[in-house]
């Protein structure tokens, strides 16, 4: 049946609105790859915030027979994230719900909250959710959920299979159903008794069939998440038990989960991990069984190929290098509620594994500062190959499993295949207490003849995972394409029949992301292959695992890191394959997607494993558009900045003005009107800050230190907003603050001309932005005595441009106004604390590592610090916040309804930022230092 997809997507925009539809083919092809190696470009792409926005897609995909593919957070490793049709993404808003029973027992959770964000909201009861996969910091419930993901401590006893409770339901016709409300399952054997006794008809017919339930038991004895959770089957005879457990792994292809109630488990107070070096994979291997014991929470194992990754990394111990060839190591962690507990738990290990000799002497550490190494060192890994990897070249991360006893055997034959395929980078980690091994290739995908490579090599591991070991193909990173061909293969023909009917029970249509987990295409794990293309080094290394959406402020507005790459990947690719028209035209039309609207906050560089910096990259992208005239406006702004900055001052407070004797209409009307006559006129708001000044410093008093203040662009550009209740500009609170804490004042003669060049780096201009950080450190160094005053800069975008990892050469020292307040001036006053406040933490701060001393001075000053969840970066972006307020707009949407009542005052540490906090959380934000400065009259 042919699709006219045109048709759909009128539909779908009629019942949805054109803010949660898109046909647009830049971003469908944005949203065409997860965290694995494929890539499907869908056909409409549909963020859903609510259940009725679900039903409604269901609805029109039914009467179409368009296929829907769901998408959690999308770091899902077998491509199980995208497909062809529609595809349905959890909106940004939607679907968060986090709520705890009163006993602590049980959370309920929305299946687009993030696994981490769970689990903070447990932490002060001692408890956590089973699951810990290792994207806990990006993946969310639904995901973690649909592939029944695992990790490292809560291996096949703690997973979502085992901790699950109830589930809300949507199927494929629409219909809801709530496992854990009564009503609602007599309301769904009323409506859909035919699909519940034909599930009970499986399960007693699976249970009848000895051979096939034996062979269901022992298939999940070890970590499986290869086909159907078809262990409910005989585990359950409860029709609801069962479908709750069936659609755990069911990676979407049963039904819609809107919601999820786990059982909480403890997350222990105390714990000490262990480095146990072995002298070969065998000792390592024959050292896991008998540390399978309740003292134990995680072992982790890593063969000499990783060791060898690692080595001489930053972070990485340095005896690393002397250990032997051949060399394996056990990462052994226990865990307790009491100390006492602890060391015994870490004695029986030792008394264990004893008889094997090991190494080096087996020392547990309960010191975060010491185990955290350890755990780096394993977590590392993947960033560390990932990263190193030659240019062009994807990375896989491929899971399986085995009973313990065929460890050491099986990691060996792993190795000979890595081998004999080509692929000699290849390093084998992983959970080995629940015999799951990890295993890493960075394979090339230019040619056919690279893909029949990686073909014949998955046919090896197959051979060898199942015909030989009888294991499983995959352990907690769920089937996808990437092993669908070989589920028969590895189940037999009767539990293939058993999953192909619970599909068919579930999906008669077989809409639900069609091809995923069941699939008689036997080669499809070798088709639509996402390529690699280099672009540039600032990204080249991305994963596209989306660890950076979190993150990322425009992530809600259009596009993160991983959809920008993406992008920028296929445009390449058209080049090199000589599409040039069409590589021009989606670069014409990516344009506002991938550079105008990225904030280049970098935090992505931060959440990033392999430190990809989308916001380098696109300041460097965009310097070719910078027009001749448009570089004579940047050259005049450089060259006569002073004139400039009191310009731009003055023009403020004149619209301000404006505003109050005309209105927003004529003010709005004025900026219009401005706007088509050049992009450098900035969009108005009521709430926008008048010009700011320089403040003049106070009369030097003999006796006292002196100290060099920068005033930066911002504070000295905008002064206070109308909602700010304090008329004071910055510079004036900060030469309060620093005579009071008895310092003498020297600022730059120039302070106006001068600037750190962040305003011309910011739009692609890199000589003047370089030339004027020159020009700022070389007037701050003549002042400061030959390297004996510290100059203080009060902005932390600014300071952190012109140290840029403290490469100023010379002996200057230069500080941010907020570490200077925390180290020399808090300590020095009195403090009246304040009752509410909130704080900002934005990307500068983060990127400064000054979190903790901002956290210090904010609890200095104030009895409760409020901080909104989920708000990392403002979207501000210096001054694009003037001329693209949506992307402030947008990575500021929930701020208002984030913050209490009793938040009546906000701080950060830099003006530009606080003007957008400002303008929608609907309260002031200023700099800290008048937090300080009012806390210590």
């Amino acid at each position: 049946m042919t699709i006219n997809y045109q048709i759909v997507m009128d539909e779908l925009l009629a019942k949805l609105g054109k803010d949660a539809v898109s046909n647009d083919p830049v971003r469908r092809f944005a949203w065409s790859t997860d965290a694995s190696y494929f890539r499907i470009v869908p056909e409409i792409v549909v963020h859903a915030d609510d259940i009725d926005q679900v039903k409604a897609t269901l609805e029109i995909a039914n009467k179409y027979q368009a296929p829907v593919t769901y998408r959690a957070a999308g770091t899902s490793l077998s491509g199980q994230a995208i497909g062809e049709g529609i595809l349905l993404i959890l909106g940004h808003d939607g679907f968060r719900k986090i709520e705890i029973s009163e006993n602590g027992e049980q959370i309920t959770l929305g299946v687009a909250v993030i696994g981490a964000d769970a689990n903070a909201a447990l932490k002060p009861l001692n408890k956590k959710i089973g699951p810990d996969p290792a994207t806990l910091n990006a993946a969310k419930i639904g995901g973690i959920v649909a592939n029944n993901a695992s990790g490292m401590c809560c291996g096949t006893a703690q997973n979502s299979y085992q901790t699950i409770d109830s589930v809300k339901l949507i199927f494929a016709d629409g219909t809801e159903l709530d496992t854990g409300c009564e009503q609602s399952k007599a309301a769904f054997n009323a409506s859909h008794g035919e699909l519940v006794k034909s599930l009970m008809d499986l399960a007693e017919m699976t249970q009848n069939n000895p051979t096939l339930a034996a062979r269901i038991k022992k298939k999940f004895s070890i970590k499986n998440t290869t086909g159907y959770s078809i262990n409910a089957l005989i585990d359950y005879s409860d029709p609801f038990d069962i479908i709750n457990h069936l659609i755990v792994g069911s990676e979407g292809t049963l039904a819609f989960v809107n919601e999820v109630t786990y059982h909480t488990v403890e997350e222990a107070k105390f714990k000490a991990s262990a480095m146990a070096v072995f002298f070969n994979m065998e000792d390592a291997a024959r050292a896991v069984p008998p540390l399978n014991i309740d003292a134990v929470a995680a072992v982790e194992l890593l063969d000499w190929a990783s060791i060898k990754a690692v080595t001489g990394k930053p972070g990485m111990p340095d005896w690393l290098a002397s250990l032997p060839e051949g060399a394996a190591i056990l990462l052994i962690e226990c865990r307790a509620n009491d100390h006492e507990t602890l060391v015994e738990y870490t004695e029986t290990v030792k008394d264990k594994i004893a008889h094997i000799e090991t190494e080096r002497p087996i020392t547990f550490s309960a010191d975060p500062a010491v185990f955290s190494k350890y755990w780096a060192m394993r977590s590392g890994l993947f960033p560390i190959i990932g990263g190193a990897r030659p240019k062009g070249t994807s990375v896989i991360i491929e899971d399986v499993a085995f009973e313990l006893q065929h460890l050491a055997a099986a990691a060996a034959d792993l190795t000979t295949l890595f081998h004999k395929h080509g692929y000699p980078e290849g390093v084998i980690y992983g959970h080995a207490l629940a015999g799951n091994f990890h295993f890493i290739i960075t394979p090339t995908f230019s040619t056919q003849a690279d893909i029949d490579c990686f073909h014949a090599f998955m046919q090896d591991v197959a051979e060898m995972v199942i015909n030989k070991y009888d294991g499983s193909m995959k352990a907690e990173h769920g089937t996808g394409r990437a092993v669908a061909p070989f589920v028969e293969m590895e189940w037999g023909a009767d539990a293939y029949t058993l999953m192909k009917q619970i599909k068919h029970i579930f999906d008669p249509q077989g809409l639900l992301n069609p091809g995923v987990i069941l699939n008689d295409d036997a080669e499809i794990h070798v088709k639509n292959i996402k390529p690699c293309p280099v672009v540039d080094d600032f990204v080249d290394k991305c994963i596209e695992c989306g660890f950076c959406e979190k993150t990322c402020p425009t992530s809600a507005l259009n596009f993160s890191p991983r959809q920008r790459i993406a992008t920028l990947r296929e445009i390449e690719r058209l080049e090199q394959v000589g599409e040039k028209q069409a590589a021009a035209e989606m670069r014409a039309s990516s344009k506002y997607d991938v550079i105008d609207t990225c904030a280049a906050c970098q935090l992505c560089t931060i959440a990033c494993p392999v430190d990809n910096s989308m916001g380098k990259l696109v300041r460097k992208l965009r310097t070719p558009y910078i027009t001749t005239t448009e570089q004579k406006v940047l050259d005049f702004q450089a060259n006569h900045f002073g004139l400039v900055n009191s310009a731009i001052s003055t023009g403020f407070n004149i619209l301000g003005t404006i505003h109050k004797l005309t209105g927003a209409t004529i003010t709005n009307s004025v900026m219009n009107v401005g706007r088509m006559i050049t992009k450098e006129v900035p969009y108005w708001n009521p709430d926008f800050a008048k010009g700011g000044n320089v403040a003049k410093a106070p009369a030097h008093k003999t006796g006292q230190p002196t100290v060099v203040y920068f005033p930066a662009c911002g504070g000295r550009t905008f002064g206070p907003t109308p909602k700010d209740p304090d008329n004071r500009t910055l510079s004036e609170v900060t030469m309060t603050l620093l005579e009071r804490a008895g310092y003498n004042v020297i600022t730059p003669d120039n302070t106006r001309h001068l600037c750190c060049g962040q305003m011309w780096e910011s739009k692609g201009d890199f000589k003047n932005a370089d030339a004027k950080r020159q020009e700022l450190i070389d007037e701050v160094s003549k002042l400061t005595q030959g390297g004996t005053l510290p100059v203080i800069i009060d902005g932390l975008s600014c300071t952190k441009r012109t140290l840029q990892d403290n490469n100023v050469g010379g002996n200057v020292k230069i500080v941010d106004l907020v570490e200077f307040i925390h180290d020399d001036i808090l300590p020095k006053l009195t403090i009246n604390k304040k009752s509410n406040v909130a704080l900002h933490i934005g990307c500068s701060a983060r990127h400064m590592k000054v979190e903790p001393k901002m956290m210090a001075i904010a609890e200095a000053c104030a009895q409760n610090i409020i901080r909104p969840a989920g708000i990392e970066c403002c979207g501000y972006a210096g001054e694009k916040g003037l001329y693209k307020p949506e992307i402030n707009a947008s990575a500021l949407r929930n701020i208002k309804k984030l913050l209490p009542v009793e938040a009546k005052e906000g701080y950060y540490a830099n003006r530009m930022c606080e003007v957008g906090l400002t303008q929608h959380s609907g309260i002031s934000y200023r700099h800290l230092a008048y937090l300080v400065e009012e806390s210590s009259r």
